[in-house]
């Protein structure tokens, strides 16, 4: 039997995962107190945990300056984001302000903690994973600031220009920048550019409770949606104009800024790649945390992550 593709492969291993949470769901194992529970935990111990041994890496200049590269790139891509988000959602004239935040995460963030490392180590080998790591620190930094204002949406003047929207948006984007999150993305570049090892046995317990956060994310969307009832979701025709914004329009976007820029190799890649992931988990989890569109952010990963089985290997193919 010929062995199916390393994309493939992951997400295929991915809804597994995805299944035993939706079993323990009907179950009623997981349900209420429980999720949010195990959403906070997720974002406050395994994910930084998973973030942090990521970017155990040896110095050296020239990875010093290629990061950089990354990094620069990984900001532009962002800062070109939110517009687009905006200016798409800004045709779902029937979305409440709870569904519309959540559309416009998923324009804008990509699974890249739950599935990016994986599907990168798998398609472009462990030596991306740094690179990955460089990458999502803006991901680290906007999610949980920017990212929440998104899904509470702005307060007063729905306008992303009002100067009353700026003020909030600022505002709970610094109060936001103190979470396990951000700090171990801060943390684990500076131990980087420092040469800072992690000792054993701290190093060793920091990767187990990291390598948690994929299946312990996927088995929460899996719960998440069998309290969903999935028709009204999957017929919202809004879902799917994200979904294939997501999957295809963002990586063409991302491909042709970094080629505009000069990238190539691994820097091209990895950008590329990430952003043809589908949308994150933690649109489920931070819905469900700052009362976004629950239902409608589990349809979007579900609905994504099966078609990414199909749109990844077929990108990681053309570029």
């Amino acid at each position: 039997m010929a062995a199916l593709p390393p994309s493939v492969s992951q997400s295929l291993v991915l809804f597994l995962l995805v299944a035993s949470g939706f079993a323990a769901g009907r179950a009623g194992i997981l349900k209420g107190a429980t999720l949010g529970s195990l959403s906070r935990f997720l974002l406050d111990f395994t994910l930084p945990a998973l973030v942090i041994v990521s970017m155990q890496q040896a110095f050296s200049p020239a990875l010093r300056d290629q990061s950089y590269r990354v990094l620069a790139l990984s900001l532009l891509v962002y800062a070109s984001s939110f517009p687009l988000a905006y200016a798409v959602s800004a045709f779902y004239k029937k979305a409440s302000r709870a569904e519309k935040g959540v559309h416009r995460f998923a324009m804008c963030f990509s699974n890249v903690g739950f599935m990016g490392f994986p599907v990168a180590e798998s398609v472009l080998g462990r030596d991306s994973l740094f690179m990955v790591a460089i990458y999502n620190i803006p991901f680290q930094i906007l999610a949980f600031s920017v990212g929440v204002v998104l899904i509470r949406g702005l307060r007063g003047d729905e306008s992303p220009v009002a100067v009353k929207g700026i003020r909030s948006a600022l505002a709970s984007s610094a109060k936001s920048l103190l979470n396990p999150a951000v700090l171990a993305a801060f943390i684990g570049f500076a131990f980087f550019l420092l040469s800072v090892r992690i000792p054993e046995p701290f190093y060793s317990a920091l990767e187990l409770l990291g390598g948690t956060t994929t299946p312990l994310a996927m088995v929460l969307i899996g719960s998440i949606l069998a309290g969903t009832k999935l028709g009204p979701v999957f017929s919202n025709p809004r879902l799917w104009v994200t979904v294939l914004y997501r999957l295809a329009v963002h990586p063409l976007i991302v491909f042709f800024i970094a080629r505009a820029f000069g990238l190539s190799g691994m820097e091209l890649a990895v950008p590329v790649l990430i952003a043809a992931m589908p949308v994150a988990a933690n649109t489920t989890i931070l819905a469900g945390v700052y009362g976004g569109d629950s239902a409608t952010s589990s349809g979007m990963v579900f609905v994504s992550t099966l078609l990414s089985l199909v749109s990844i290997p077929l990108l990681s193919y053309l570029f």
